[in-house]
């Protein structure tokens, strides 16, 4: 049996497409058909014998084919979602989002005093008649307050001068000044100022009335001594703001925040007049300490930005004029003690919701979690349109797998739902239609009954 096969096998095959008719005849030998293609001989027969249908030749119902491709596309269209997601709220992220709260319309309707339960901290230094807030600012740089509600918030807080100290410009602070003579000349005198802000260090120019050009961001000591003697040159005076917050510890980074902060020693050496002793509720005892070995000058700031910040400390002076002139006369001869209270003051203002803010919270919200798939630091704001440290930018791929875990989850949930929705509305319509027929026909055979009697 096997030559026989092995002989058909060999045998040629002709070509019937070649073939003419008139070369067909009677004694024509009619050969099998060519198959696709033929078993291996070197397989064994019961290989051989084995029929296995190809894949092409599994029949795939017309209505499952047409079920697989409209998955494929709502799948495609899902996607496409979000990637038009990702783009938006991208972009939508690093674009100005409106401020949680409405600072347009704030009130301080009370009036603290300080003197009526604190005395200064230098027991023999005697009367006082100013209380003077150090460190302020307003919305010419990073506060939430224009200059008359700042005024307004240091009435209300027991002060009856203060130095208006925007980062890097003085516009806020002389507009601070306008309106004070204009409106408030007798409950607050306005000292203009700016605050100093590089990479290396912040400090108060007091008592100047123009911008002091403060580039580089990150000056050497040479450039600083420059601008310290441009400041006095001016007619100013040169304190330095917040070391420990300075000297704080950069979250990410293992450095201070800011970075190659000179010493109080260097700084002293520099020409500076004095310190922030107090920022906000923040006592920088060993700076209080050197500056009074060196006699220094000693200020507190409340370093407020927000009308919910309440205050903490006051210094204290004895001039004998309240005026811009006798206030400058004694921070030049250095003759300051403060009032501290670690608790600050009771009443607090908070301001309204802007309702912008929470129109658009639901998008926020998104773009916030779409952009947590990374995370982008830079370090401590220079002022001056840069960063105090190296950019790190992290991908979290984890996240993107567990979202695309998750979103495929989402979608197969959806496609059963759907799935079972549609048979369930097919077997619902099947269902009425079987139980209209059978009552048609119910109805149909009464009536036969009917014309039968009849």
């Amino acid at each position: 049996m096997d030559q026989e096969e092995n002989a058909l096998l060999s045998r040629p095959t002709q070509n019937y497409n070649t073939l003419d008719s008139s070369e067909i005849g009677p004694e024509t030998p009619l050969l099998p058909l060519p198959t696709i293609s033929s078993p291996p001989q070197n397989q064994p027969r019961w290989l051989r014998d084995v029929t296995r249908p190809a894949f092409s030749e599994i029949k795939i119902p017309l209505e499952f084919r047409l079920y697989l491709r409209d998955v494929l596309l709502r799948f495609l269209q899902f996607i496409l979602i979000l990637v038009f997601l990702f783009t938006f709220l991208t972009i939508f992220k690093y674009k100005a989002i409106p401020n949680s709260s409405d600072y347009s319309d704030v009130e301080f309707n009370w009036r603290f005093d300080p003197r009526s339960y604190m005395t200064p901290m230098d027991n023999d230094f005697g009367e006082f008649n100013v209380l003077l807030d150090g460190h302020s600012h307003t919305k010419f740089s990073d506060g939430k307050m224009n200059p008359e509600q700042l005024l307004k918030w240091a009435i209300a807080n027991g002060y009856n001068a203060i130095i208006v100290s925007d980062h890097n410009n003085i516009e806020g602070a002389l507009e601070a000044q306008r309106i004070a003579r204009e409106k408030y000349n007798d409950s607050i005198t306005v000292i203009p100022a700016m605050e100093y802000s590089s990479c290396r260090i912040h400090m108060q120019f007091i008592g100047i009335n123009e911008t002091v050009d403060v580039s580089p961001d990150f000056p050497l000591d040479e450039r600083l001594e420059e601008i310290i003697d441009h400041v006095h040159k001016l007619g100013g005076l040169v304190s330095v703001n917040h070391i420990p917050w300075s000297n704080s510890t950069e979250w990410g980074y293992q450095v201070g925040t800011l970075p190659g902060h000179p010493s109080r020693e260097k700084l002293r050496d520099m020409g500076v007049d004095g310190f922030e002793v107090i920022n906000g509720d923040t006592f920088d005892w060993q700076t209080y300490l050197f500056a009074q070995q060196n006699n220094m000058l000693m200020l507190t700031g409340s370093d407020v930005h927000s009308p919910s910040t309440g205050a903490y400390a006051w210094t204290v002076l004895n001039v004998p004029n309240i005026t811009y002139e006798g206030i400058m006369t004694e921070l030049r001869a250095k003759r300051t003690s403060f009032l501290f209270d670690a608790t600050g003051t009771r009443p607090r203002v908070y301001p309204k919701k802007n309702s912008a803010y929470y129109n658009l919270l639901p998008i926020t919200l998104l773009a916030d979690y779409w952009t947590s798939f990374y995370s982008e630091s830079k370090g401590m704001y220079s002022f001056q349109d840069t960063f105090c440290h190296q950019r790190k930018f992290v991908m979290h791929w984890e996240s993107y797998f567990w979202f695309g875990f998750w979103c495929l989850i989402f979608f197969t949930c959806y496609e059963i739902g759907r799935f079972l929705f549609i048979e369930g509305y097919k077997f619902f319509s099947l269902l009425k239609l079987k139980i209209d027929n059978r009552g048609r026909n119910e109805n149909e055979e009464e009536r036969h009954v009917d014309l039968v009697d009849i």
